[in-house]
């Protein structure tokens, strides 16, 4: 009865706070009541079936095609660690590229639903990736063991004994990707797409119908919600057997190789230069490869002088800036990765809580997931307005937005890790008479670090992009306002140059949280 009275609960509170902020003279606007909007619903029956088929399915193939690629990349390079260390930075590039810079060149490159698939398949990339590494090595290392001991090759135990292992974590990270996938399907559709429900929401917007932008968002989340709820379900039709448990203890045995604090530094060093190498290089294949490059791409050998140059006038809602472009560049940086940190940090704190409070307490649980799955489905580009209205256009409307972004998959993968402690543990801690403060410290916890350091990586990115998006549509400052109004000016120079900075303090802070990962990994091994 709980399963079903409790999400009702928190549904109910949500409508009851949305109503009576509709009330509020400052929000009456942007914030129609819930019968105003259910009314307009009810009259836009027709508008959403067709438009909501056309993003389905480019979210569909988005996530069919990007959840491939990284499970395939994932399993064969499974034994070559070195490989597999290159997969997680094409993975941490692909979701780390700003949506605002690259959406419009897609755009422009492409044509019909292209973009969108290509964005929804850039947004699962990355967490897929980092969930199936982490399902992958999270296996008990006595059973690889007794599998290559047996006769069995790396494959074989990849196949008999990994794979299996890792389905709980990798559908923790399939139901992250899901509304990942929408939402970029409803980028690309917003940035230059004929149909669909991102289409649908610019018209409305053109048209200041605000009850018709908030049907769609609402449509949308329930979409996002739907599958998020339905992969779980798919998984235990499809694969009944795959009820392993989680044995988290077994990613700290492929972690104990003897390294130290003392070389933390020299592999550092040597990641980011060979990542900035890569980094280099792809900038210059993707160049190559662009349809009609020659009008929206720029190359390495045209952005590095630009950089030094002081031909750069950008003008931003918040200043105008003189001087040589790079410059502009790293003041907008600087300001993107403050506006990024404080709400990395209170989502994770807040995950981290609500992850040990529903643990402990079913009935928490149940009450926050849905408000969290609505909060994350709700498209940024709907989302975002209302949050400038209430909070205000500055600092406080970013925070709260890279907070969502970042709550909601450390608080699903850290949930799925407490949960696959191996029943055994459980039973030797009852049976030493452990209370329940001493098993979350001493067990728990300790189980999931890995996931809570795996969402720590998925989050770093994530909320640097979520800043710069708040920033286009909100503040008008930090390197999110200045790129849009690069890209508005045809200077494809400063957005490809923001593009590339982006993604190499994305590929820093992922190395950084990496070395924290092995290091606390090894102390647990």
């Amino acid at each position: 009865m709980n399963r079903i009275v409790l999400p009702l609960a928190s549904f109910a509170f949500l409508l009851s706070a949305w109503w009576f902020l509709s009330t509020l003279d400052q929000f009456s606007a942007v914030l129609p009541s819930p019968v105003t909007v259910a009314t307009t619903m009810r009259d836009d029956l027709d508008l959403y079936p067709s438009n909501a088929a056309i993003t389905v399915s480019t979210a569909a193939q988005g996530f069919v095609w990007g959840n491939a690629i990284a499970i395939g990349l994932v399993v064969m390079t499974m034994p070559f660690r070195r490989l597999q260390a290159l997969v997680e930075r094409v993975a941490v590039g692909a979701v780390a590229l700003p949506l605002i810079a690259v959406a419009p060149v897609l755009a422009i490159a492409f044509q019909g639903n292209t973009p969108g698939v290509i964005l929804a398949a850039q947004a699962v990339i990355f967490p897929t990736t980092v969930a199936a590494i982490l399902g992958l090595r999270s296996v008990d290392r006595a059973s690889v063991e007794i599998a290559l001991a047996a006769g069995g090759s790396q494959w074989t135990a990849i196949r008999k004994v990994r794979i299996p292992a890792a389905i709980p974590q990798l559908v923790a990270g399939l139901q992250i990707a899901a509304p990942s996938a929408i939402l970029g399907a409803i980028i690309g559709e917003y940035m230059g797409g004929t149909q669909g429900l991102g289409v649908a929401m610019i018209q409305a917007q053109g048209t200041f119908d605000v009850p018709r932008v908030w049907g769609l968002a609402i449509v949308t989340t329930v979409i996002a919600a739907a599958a998020y709820a339905g992969i779980p379900l798919l998984a235990r039709l499809l694969l009944p057997w795959s009820r392993v448990p989680l044995t988290v203890l077994g990613a700290r045995a492929d972690h104990t190789a003897n390294r130290g604090w003392h070389l933390v530094p020299v592999r550092l060093g040597a990641a980011l230069v060979t990542t900035a190498v890569g980094v280099l290089v792809m900038w210059w294949v993707a160049v190559q490869l662009i349809p009609g490059g020659e009008y929206v791409a720029r190359g390495p050998g045209d952005v590095l002088p630009y950089l030094t140059s002081e031909s750069t006038q950008l003008i931003t809602a918040a200043d105008a800036t003189e001087g040589s472009a790079l410059d502009h560049l790293l003041s907008n940086l600087g300001r993107t990765i403050f506006d990024a940190s404080i709400g990395f940090g209170i989502g994770l704190v807040a995950a981290v809580l609500a992850a040990v409070l529903a643990f402990q307490w079913v009935f928490i649980e149940r009450i926050l997931m849905p408000v969290s799955i609505a909060l994350r489905s709700v498209p940024i580009v709907a989302a975002m307005p209302l949050l400038a209205i209430v909070f205000g256009r500055g600092l406080l409307a970013i925070t709260v937005l890279v907070t969502i972004m970042t709550f909601f998959p450390t608080l699903v993968n850290l949930l799925l890790a407490m949960r696959s402690v191996p029943q055994s543990a459980t039973d030797v801690f009852a049976a030493a008479g452990a209370g329940r403060l001493m098993r979350l410290r001493k067990l728990y916890l300790p189980y999931s670090l890995p996931a809570l350091l795996a969402s720590v990586k998925i989050a770093l990115p994530l909320s640097i992009g979520a800043a710069m998006v708040a920033e286009w549509l909100a503040t008008g400052q930090g390197l999110g306002a200045a790129m849009t109004v690069a890209a508005t000016v045809s200077d494809y120079n400063f957005v490809w140059a923001g593009v590339v900075v982006v993604l190499f303090t994305s590929l820093i802070a992922y190395h950084i949280a990496a070395q924290l990962e092995q290091q606390a990994l090894k102390r647990l091994s």
